[in-house]
């Protein structure tokens, strides 16, 4: 069966039906030139489950072919007023497996239907070259490799040998378009205790409020225990200590703590503040 669309739809239900055909002749095609038709799950690609999975754990530096994973998240929010575009973050759907955690290696859905892994992408380069990936775009990652950035060159290493996984200076190879991934919902307690599996998911959680002012340097509010709500990737209108939230949606970071980066307003549910 050949998908003749553009579009590759990276829905754990489509996967199952066509891993019922001969996969040999499902096909997608790729913006650059003499790319389309390739097969959609290539001998040798991997998924975002194996780049996190920590047994067998991924060499440093392994170079990285993952096939129509789903962007969820863009750094586009310009601090340094430099025009310059951030981290990606990226994930995909994969079976639930043996593991009966629900949170190890990644994520369960809340139906327990499949788990969300995720990574996200420091420094990529864009094939096309014009191209920019937006919220809900399908696409590859290749090439890079592999990194577990600890910050040991930032004059201090993160503590309790924590690390962001991520995939750098890889590129992002435009594939296709597909609905954006629903948030998993999870309780502050959950993102505190389990932020390492959660690295990089697109997450929401409900009845938030700021135990802190603002601090001076980044705008951080702390949330609960060392968790922060970051204002990464949007500004945070109006927050400050007693600030409360209905809901609020984001991807799960670390930067010597775990973060919480809320993409636009709009993932700042029911906001009431102090009176």
């Amino acid at each position: 069966m050949v998908v003749p669309s553009r579009r590759v739809y990276r829905l754990l239900p489509l996967v199952l039906a066509l891993a019922a055909c001969d996969p040999s002749l499902v096909a997608h095609c790729e913006e650059p030139a003499g790319m389309c038709d390739q097969p959609a799950s290539p001998v040798g690609a991997m998924t975002l489950r194996r780049v996190r999975e920590r047994t067998p754990r991924l060499a440093e530096g392994a170079p990285l072919d993952v096939r129509a994973v789903t962007v969820t998240a863009i750094d586009a929010y310009d601090e340094t007023r430099t025009g310059r575009t951030g981290t990606i973050w990226a994930q995909e759907i994969t079976p639930v497996g043996a593991s009966a955690d629900r949170f190890a290696p990644c994520p369960m859905l809340p139906d327990e239907s499949g788990r969300v892994c995720a990574l996200s992408m420091f420094s990529p380069s864009f094939a096309p070259s014009g191209y920019r990936p937006g919220v809900g775009d399908l696409v590859d990652i290749v090439g890079g490799g592999y990194a577990e950035f600890t910050c040991a060159t930032c004059g201090s290493a993160f503590p309790d040998a924590n690390f962001l996984p991520q995939a750098s200076y890889a590129t992002l190879r435009r594939v296709g378009v597909a609905p954006p991934h629903a948030p998993v919902p999870v309780t502050l307690d959950e993102l505190n205790a389990h932020f390492r599996e959660l690295m990089g998911v697109l997450v929401t959680v409900e009845d938030v409020t700021a135990s802190t002012d603002p601090d001076p340097r980044f705008g951080e509010l702390t949330l609960t225990g060392a968790l922060s709500l970051a204002p990464q990737l949007t500004v945070l209108p109006g927050a400050r200590r007693g600030t409360h939230w209905d809901r609020v949606t984001g991807v799960v970071t670390y930067f010597y703590n775990p973060k919480l980066l809320p993409r636009t307003p709009a993932d700042l549910v029911g906001q009431r503040d102090p009176s």
